[in-house]
């Protein structure tokens, strides 16, 4: 017969209470029932397991508990060979038809996992010693702690039918940091249900291939299927039904009560999206004030965790974060479990408000923030999670494509949101202006209408007697309505910032720069504000770290400024249609963006760089973080991949002359104390510019390494390194002008040091 491997990630805990039988075999709540599938018992220490020969050959899912909640996922069968049983993991066979190969060798269609003595036969049930299974080593799991286990302190310490699920809590004894200390692992066997109907992986949707752990970027169209719940309508006929099963997250009892309002609601912000997908009440939250371990990390529910380092001293405030664990059917992308880990901390929350909002909503000036306002942002993360534990991807969607004249429009905002998706790091909308009059709860990031596009795509039903041909039509004429609509257009690139649309931590719209230039406003306002919220305080911790985090997000507002210098706006469009996957920047827009940066990013404001509260918590110019973001955005200007960007538009897109264009732009806007005749710059800026000198000087001298194209992206081309040289000429000769006029002044040591770089580049060349 065909085997077929489930592998995903996911968490899984269990325990409970022991009641001994007359034969002295430990079991619960009266036996395993009927209907077990398998069946196991703990005898003198030793797990026994009650195989039916019915069920050799057939898929189980085992799973176990990993690292921070996160699943290890196996697809296994017992098969008889001879006189022992066979436990072997197997290569699975896609619903999309291909093989997903088993621990990414192609070469491998099995392995075997253990062998067991049949042992005795009662009635056609194979009873077998399984008690290795759970701490011996060779099994592949993904993460398997370092430290050395304890064998005294090992065992295996209770098991818990439920429904289709075999359940086995392990204690493992561990010698962590010279000390022993032990760790409950738990673990699970589920038989697999028939594969659900899939839906086709698509490069242009945000959707997870169903191998989640293997990151693909880009567009490459991989053959699989998306990771998605089983939803089927229980009235075929209607446009909208509910489902025959709906989505269940249970709320784990240790949320603290105040908050589980908020997180149900962030849930449910997701119910209208699946209506418009045909589905009428496809969630369902469920509270509860107990709940049993066995359940809580049962296949059969997907808990809502309250995680994290909370009141342990020097750890109560690490920026942690929420996330999903998943447990997912390689065949068909199914998701069997969706856990979301709320960890990130309260003060995060806090601070990443605070510093885009506080000009807007008078609540975030007190510290703590009111539970209702927390309560808010607390739902907008959980929205967030909610989406990947939809099968959602982080990424950019639709992002580059909303007017910025938006940002305040109260209609808009509550029809469209200020960000076209929950799941891009837009965060909080600080666009909009105090005179825009915006309610504070219309600044929250929201399940916004890409949501809502994505979840149809993906979740929607078709009639049965439908052809496959028939439905993947349908469902490309869905995602070619990012032709007229672009803000349901995806993208996700990793490792270069490619255009404005591919940016993070920042509102992003159809102008950049006049966005920054709104956010620069508020920051200037609750830059203000931040004295406000350390009153009280019995040191400057929270002062500090907070101007420390409205440095960073000036970094992000510079950055997607800068992301219009050499960047392309991204569609990915299919190759038959008219339009293109990735249209250059208008010359006139990357100009803009260089003007604006040679204002703002390299003469930065003086209420940014030189804060009234600035005594309070500085004594020295170390550590100056804002010079360093500013020499950050300087090399990321210069960066190899931007520059290549820049001669394919003069070479194909007949942006003639734009890389000189750029640099000389850069050069002017770094050393504009030249041109304009200004005393020396101040020691930042000189900084900057020896930045500027040491970077090129180190460019033009790199020494050719590497001819295969592929391993180009980090070297400078002979053309670039030649309009670099061009520029640094023409520099020292406005230098040396320039230097007469200042012999014997107070800038006559810095030029110097410029001249000394650039004659000694000018003389080894």
């Amino acid at each position: 017969m065909k085997y077929i491997l489930i592998c995903a990630m996911w968490v899984l805990s269990l325990m409970g209470t022991k009641a001994a039988t007359d034969d002295g075999v430990q079991s619960h709540n009266g036996g395993m029932g009927p209907d077990a599938f398998l069946k196991a018992s703990l005898v003198d220490g030793q797990l026994l397991m009650d195989l039916p020969e019915s069920m050799l050959g057939e898929p189980f899912l085992w799973t176990r508990t990993e690292a921070r909640y996160q699943y290890g996922t196996k697809q296994v069968t017992f098969n008889r060979y001879g006189d022992e049983i066979y436990l072997e993991e197997h290569r699975v066979w896609s619903e999309a038809g291909i093989w997903i190969p088993l621990r990414s060798d192609p070469t491998l269609e099995k392995v075997v996992l253990a062998v067991f003595p049949m042992g005795e036969d009662r009635e056609a049930v194979y009873r077998l010693d399984v008690t290795e299974l759970f701490w011996g080593d060779g099994m592949g799991w993904a993460h398997v702690p370092d430290t050395p286990k304890i064998p005294s302190l090992t065992k295996v310490v209770d098991t818990r039918y439920l429904k289709d699920e075999l359940m086995v809590k392990v204690q493992w004894g561990l010698l962590k940091n010279g000390s022993k200390t032990v760790q409950d692992v738990y673990y699970s066997f589920m038989p697999l249900p028939r594969p659900m109907d899939p839906r086709r992986f698509d490069y242009r949707m945000g959707y997870w291939l169903e191998e989640k752990g293997v990151v693909r970027n880009g567009t490459k169209n991989d053959i699989g299927n998306v990771i998605k719940w089983r939803l089927e309508k229980k009235h075929a006929d209607r446009k909208v039904s509910v489902p025959i099963k709906p989505i269940v997250f249970l709320l784990s009892p240790d949320i603290p009560k105040q908050w589980r309002p908020y997180i149900k609601a962030g849930i449910e912000e997701w119910l209208p999206a699946f209506e418009a997908a045909g589905f009428k009440d496809a969630i369902r939250v469920m509270e509860t004030d107990s709940l049993d371990e066995w359940s809580a990390h049962s296949l059969g529910s997907s808990v809502v965790r309250w995680t994290g380092n909370k009141n342990i001293r020097t750890f109560e405030e690490r920026r942690g974060g929420a996330t999903v664990a998943t447990v997912i059917d390689l065949r068909s992308g199914e998701l069997i479990k969706s856990d979301i880990l709320m960890g990130s901390h309260y003060t995060r929350y806090m601070d990443e408000y605070f510093i885009r909002c506080a000009a807007l909503d008078s609540r975030a000036r007190t510290y703590p923030f009111p539970d209702e306002l927390l309560g808010e942002l607390i739902q907008s993360v959980t929205a967030h999670e909610t989406g990947h534990a939809l099968g959602m991807k982080d990424a950019h969607y639709g992002e580059y494509s909303y007017p910025v004249e938006k940002v305040g429009n109260i209609p808009w905002l509550r029809k469209m949101g200020h960000t076209p998706s929950i799941m891009t790091y837009a965060r909080h909308n600080n666009l909009a202006q105090p005179r825009d009059s915006v309610p504070p709860s219309l600044l929250m990031q929201q399940v916004g209408p890409m949501d809502s596009y994505s979840i149809r795509w993906a979740y929607m039903e078709f009639p049965k007697e439908m052809s496959l041909g028939a439905r993947a039509d349908s469902l490309e004429q869905l995602i070619r309505l990012q032709e007229t609509v672009p803000w349901y257009r995806y993208n996700r690139v990793q490792g270069e910032i490619i255009g404005p649309g591919s940016t993070n931590e920042v509102v992003e719209t159809n102008d950049p720069v006049k966005a920054a230039r709104l956010a620069l406003e508020n920051m200037e306002r609750n830059m203000g504000l931040l004295p406000l919220v350390n009153r009280g305080q019995k040191d400057n911790v929270r002062l500090e770290r907070i101007y420390r985090e409205m440095l960073e997000l000036w970094y992000d507002t510079m950055g997607n400024v800068l992301s219009l210098v050499g960047g392309y706006e991204i569609f990915y469009q299919a190759l038959d249609r008219p339009g293109r996957m990735y249209t250059p920047i208008s010359v006139e827009s990357q100009e803009e963006a260089m003007d604006f940066l040679t204002d703002q990013a390299f003469d930065p404001p003086y209420w940014l760089a030189r804060p009234d509260f600035g005594t309070d918590i500085r004594y020295s110019t170390y550590p100056d973080r804002l010079l360093s973001y500013q020499q950050y955005l300087v090399l990321k200007l210069l960066n190899h991949k931007r520059m290549m960007r820049l001669e394919h538009m003069e070479a194909y897109e007949g942006y003639e002359g734009i890389l000189k264009t750029s640099l000389e732009q850069l050069q002017r806007g770094l050393f504009k104390e030249l041109w304009e005749g200004q005393d020396i710059p101040s020691p930042g800026k000189q900084e900057l510019q020896l930045t500027y000198l040491d970077w090129l000087v180190k460019a033009i001298g790199q020494e050719r390494q590497e001819y295969e194209a592929d391993k180009k992206a980090y070297s400078y081309s002979d053309y670039t390194k030649g309009i670099m040289m061009g520029r640094l000429i023409a520099l020292k000769a406005v230098l040396e002008k320039r230097f007469r006029k200042v012999e014997g002044s107070e800038a006559e040591g810095h030029w110097t040091r410029c001249l000394v770089k650039l004659d000694k580049l000018l003389e080894e060349k």
